[in-house]
C-alpha cells in the first residue's frame, strides 16, 4: 500500500500498443581497437577453431603495434596454418595512478556497445595463505583494482574458500570488486615442517631412530591443494567461452604446499600433479593467462622462522630451517609452473607488485588474436605444440606452447535454467560471461518491498525496433519475442522466468516501434541479497539475439529504521515508446511508462518516483529533498518537501510513503547530473536517513538522445 502525497502534473498521456494485440504469456514464477572486419569478441565458436594470441616486443621491450596478418605464421605441431582471424587489439594504457573515488554506477545497462577492455578474474586462494598474511592479499588486491582497472574494464573475484557469497561475477563496479577482496581470509594449514614438528614432539616418547615421520596434515592438505587446482580449472574452463581476448587470471597465492613430484612418500602426488595438468591443459585450450603473485614477497616465511623449534636430534629429517625453506621453494615452483605453462608469468620474492601489475595490464593492452581450423580436430585428449613467428626481424613473440584438446562429445540435454527449459540460445548467452549485443537492448532491475520479506523486482526492458522481422498476415504485422530472465544470488542460486510477447501491430503501431523501439516490463519476486540479474532476448523472426547484465542489491526493507526504494523514471518523451506488460504498481502514480533512457534533451521533463519504507511506530514528519546536481557540484534543481508519518501506523504494516517529483530540463545546461533523493527522519539525536542516486546526461535541445 502506498500513501501518495499530492500529483503529478501529467506529461503527457502514456502511449501503450494500441489497436494491436500483444500477448504476453504469464511469466515463470519465482575502449579497445581491434583491427576493421574482426568482432573483438565471439562466442559459442565451434571446437575445432584454435585460437592463439600473440604478444609481439621489439629490442626496448616495447610492444609492436603494426604487424598485419602476413606478418605472422602459426605453427602446429611444425604444420604451418591458415590464419583464418587476425584481430589486432590496441587499448589505451596510460601510467597508471591511484582511483578517483567512486561515481554513482549506473543503474541501467546496455549492449550497445561491445565489450572492448581487458578482462581479468582475481582469485584469492585462501586455502593457501596463512591468516596472518590475509591482509597482504587484500592490500595487493586493492592496490591492483584502485590502480590498476581501468574504465571499460571488467574483473571478476573468485575464492578458493569461503564458499561463493564472497565472490563477485564479473563487472565494471570497482566498488563491489573492493568489497569482494575485503570478505578474503586466508586459512591455510601449517607449512608440512612445522606439522611433522608437532608430530615428532608428540611421537617423541614412542619413536625408534630412523622411523619414517609422515606429515600428519598430509589428507587435508591434499584436499585443499586439489580444491585450488579445479578452481583454476574451473575458471579458465569458464572463460573459454569468450574468444577474441585474452583473458588474465591473477592468483594471489602463497603456492600449493604438497610435493606433487614425490609419489612414493606422497600418496595424492599423483593425482594432485594429474589436477595441475589438467588446471593448465584447460587454461592453454581456453586461452587464458595465469599471472601467480606470491603475497609473502621478500619477506617470505619470517612469520614461520620465527615459530620453529628445530629439531636436531635427527637431521636426516629436516625439521629444521632448511626444511621450511624448501616448502617455501616447492610452493613457489608450483606458481612459476602455473604461470610458464599458461604464458603468463610469477610474481614471487618480490615486494614491488605495482610493477608486475603495470605488466600484467601492458600485456593484456597490446597483442594479437589469430585462429585457424586444424586439419585434425579429434576429441582425442592430445597435446598439439604450438608456435607463432613473424616476418619482421629482431622481434619477440611471446604465446602459449600449446594445447590439449577435449576428450567427449558435447551433451545434447535440452538447455535449462533453475529448471526450467530454455530456448538453447538464451540459455547459451545467460551462462555466457559476458553479454551480446546482437539485439541492442537496455534494462534496468528496480526493487520495491514485496511481503514476505522478499522485494517485488520490476524488470524494465527496451529493446531497438529495427531488430524485428515483421510478417505480414491478416492485415497485422506479427513477430515474437522471446525473453528469459535469471537473477542469481551470491550463493549461485537462480531464480528464473521465461516470457514470449507476441506482437501483432497495426501499421501505425509497426511503425512507431520500428522508429523507437519496444519497452517490456515484467516483475520477480527475490529475497533480500545481492544479484546478478541477466537477461537474454530474441526475435523469433528476425534472429536476432542479445543479452545484458546488470547487479542489482535488493535490501532488507522491512529491517530497516528509514529506507528507500529504487529510483523509478519517466519523461515527456518516453511515452512515445510502445509498451506492454504489467504496470499497475506505477500507472497510478507516473504520468508515463517507465523509460531505461537516462540521457535526456534539455526542455524535456523527468519524472521520478521512489517509496519511502519507515519502520518507526512513534508518528513523525520525514523530510524529503530532490536534487539534480552537476558534476562540479552546481545544483541545477532542488525541491523539499516534509511528510507525516502518522498515516502509516493507519495504514498498516507494509505501507510506503510514495514520493514523486517532476524535474525540468526547461534551462539545463549540457552535461552530467547526479539525481538524487533523500529522506530524513526529525526522530532522534542522529535521525536515520535513506538515499538513492542515479546518473542521467542532458543534451542540448537540437541533439538526438
Amino acid at each position: 500500500m502506498r500513501l501518495a502525497g499530492g500529483t503529478l502534473a501529467s506529461l503527457s498521456a502514456a502511449v501503450f500498443i494500441a489497436g494491436s494485440s500483444v500477448g504476453a504469456q504469464t511469466p515463470s514464477p519465482p575502449s579497445g581497437s581491434p583491427s576493421p572486419g574482426a568482432p573483438p569478441v565471439t562466442f559459442a565458436v565451434e571446437v575445432a577453431y584454435v585460437e592463439v594470441d600473440a604478444i609481439v616486443s621489439d629490442k626496448a621491450g616495447e610492444p609492436v603495434r603494426d604487424l598485419t596478418r602476413e606478418d605472422f605464421v602459426v605453427f602446429e605441431d611444425g604444420k604451418p596454418q591458415s590464419i583464418e582471424l587476425f584481430t589486432r587489439i590496441d587499448i589505451p594504457y596510460e601510467r597508471p595512478e591511484p582511483a578517483a573515488p567512486a561515481a554513482v554506477a549506473p543503474d541501467v545497462r546496455n549492449n550497445l556497445r561491445p565489450f572492448e577492455g581487458r578482462l581479468y578474474v582475481l582469485v584469492l586462494d585462501g586455502l593457501h595463505t596463512s591468516a596472518m598474511r590475509s591482509l597482504l592479499v587484500r592490500a595487493a588486491a586493492r592496490r591492483f583494482l584502485q590502480r590498476h582497472f581501468a574504465e571499460g574494464d571488467l574483473a571478476a573475484v573468485v575464492h578458493t574458500s569461503g564458499g561463493q557469497k564472497v565472490g563477485q561475477e564479473l563487472t565494471d563496479n570497482r566498488e563491489r570488486l573492493l568489497a569482494s577482496v575485503d570478505r578474503f581470509m586466508g586459512r591455510k594449514l601449517p607449512s608440512a615442517t612445522l606439522s611433522r614438528i608437532d608430530e615428532y614432539r608428540r611421537t617423541q616418547e614412542m619413536r625408534q631412530r630412523g622411523d619414517p615421520l609422515r606429515d600428519p596434515d598430509e589428507m587435508p592438505r591434499a584436499y585443499d591443494a586439489r580444491a585450488t587446482l579445479d578452481t583454476l580449472e574451473s575458471v579458465a574452463d569458464w572463460l573459454s567461452r569468450i574468444r577474441g581476448r585474452r583473458k588474465a587470471v591473477l592468483f594471489f597465492s602463497e603456492g600449493i604446499d604438497y610435493n606433487l613430484y614425490d609419489a612414493i612418500n606422497n600418496r595424492e602426488a599423483s593425482t594432485l600433479l594429474e589436477s595441475m595438468r589438467k588446471a593448465t591443459a584447460t587454461a592453454t585450450r581456453a586461452n587464458v593467462s595465469f599471472y601467480t603473485i606470491d603475497p609473502r614477497g621478500l619477506g617470505g616465511l619470517s612469520g614461520e622462522m620465527m615459530e620453529i623449534q628445530p629439531v636436531f636430534d635427527e637431521p636426516t629429517l629436516g625439521l629444521d630451517v632448511q626444511g621450511l625453506q624448501s616448502d617455501l621453494r616447492m610452493s613457489q615452483d608450483t606458481l612459476r609452473a602455473l604461470a610458464d605453462e599458461s604464458s603468463g608469468f610469477a610474481a614471487v620474492n618480490t615486494n614491488d607488485f605495482s610493477s608486475a601489475f603495470a605488466r600484467v595490464v601492458r600485456d593484456n593492452s597490446a597483442y594479437y588474436v589469430l585462429g585457424y581450423y586444424p586439419a585434425d580436430h579429434r576429441k582425442d585428449g592430445r597435446f598439439h605444440k604450438l608456435q607463432v613467428k613473424v616476418s619482421r626481424p629482431d622481434l619477440k613473440v611471446r604465446a602459449r606452447s600449446g594445447y590439449s584438446t577435449p576428450r567427449g562429445r558435447p551433451s545434447r540435454e535440452t538447455p535449462t535454467v533453475a529448471g526450467r527449459e530454455v530456448p538453447a540460445l538464451l540459455s547459451e548467452m545467460l551462462d555466457s560471461p559476458l553479454p551480446r549485443s546482437g539485439l541492442p537492448m537496455a534494462v534496468q532491475a528496480a526493487a520495491f518491498q514485496g511481503s514476505g520479506g522478499r522485494a517485488h523486482v520490476m524488470l524494465g526492458l527496451q529493446l531497438a525496433g529495427a531488430s524485428f522481422k515483421f510478417i505480414e498476415q491478416d492485415g497485422k504485422a506479427r513477430e515474437t519475442l522471446d525473453v528469459s530472465v535469471a537473477a542469481m544470488d551470491a550463493a549461485g542460486k537462480i531464480t528464473a522466468a521465461n516470457h514470449k510477447v507476441a506482437l501483432d501491430l497495426n501499421p501505425e503501431t509497426r511503425k512507431a516501434v520500428e522508429a523507437v523501439g519496444l519497452r517490456v516490463i515484467s516483475w520477480m519476486d527475490l529475497a533480500p541479497g545481492r544479484y546478478q540479474i541477466r537477461v537474454a532476448g530474441r526475435g523469433v523472426n528476425s534472429g536476432a539475439a542479445g543479452s545484458v547484465f546488470c547487479d542489482l542489491d535488493v535490501p532488507a526493507f522491512a529491517k530497516e529504521p528509514l529506507a528507500l526504494s529504487s529510483l523509478v523514471l519517466t519523461s515527456a518523451t518516453a511515452s512515445l515508446v510502445p509498451t506492454t506488460g504489467p504496470l499497475e504498481l506505477l500507472k497510478d502514480a507516473l504520468p508515463g511508462p517507465p523509460t531505461m533512457a537516462r540521457v535526456f534533451r534539455a526542455g524535456d521533463t523527468i519524472g521520478l518516483l521512489a517509496d519511502i519504507y519507515d519502520a518507526e511506530k512513534t508518528p513523525h514528519t520525514l523530510d524529503i529533498v530532490t536534487t539534480l546536481t552537476a558534476s562540479d557540484g552546481s545544483v541545477a534543481y532542488r525541491s523539499a518537501d516534509e511528510r507525516s508519518s502518522a498515516a502509516l501506523k493507519e495504514a498498516g504494516p507494509g505501507a510506503a510513503v510514495l514520493h514523486t517529483a517532476l524535474v525540468p530540463l526547461k534551462d539545463v545546461a549540457p552535461g552530467t547530473y547526479t539525481l538524487r533523493v533523500t529522506a530524513t527522519s526529525r526522530m532522534g539525536k542522529k535521525p536515520p536517513s535513506a538515499e538513492r542516486a542515479i546518473r542521467v546526461d542532458v543534451l542540448a535541445a537540437s541533439a538526438v538522445p
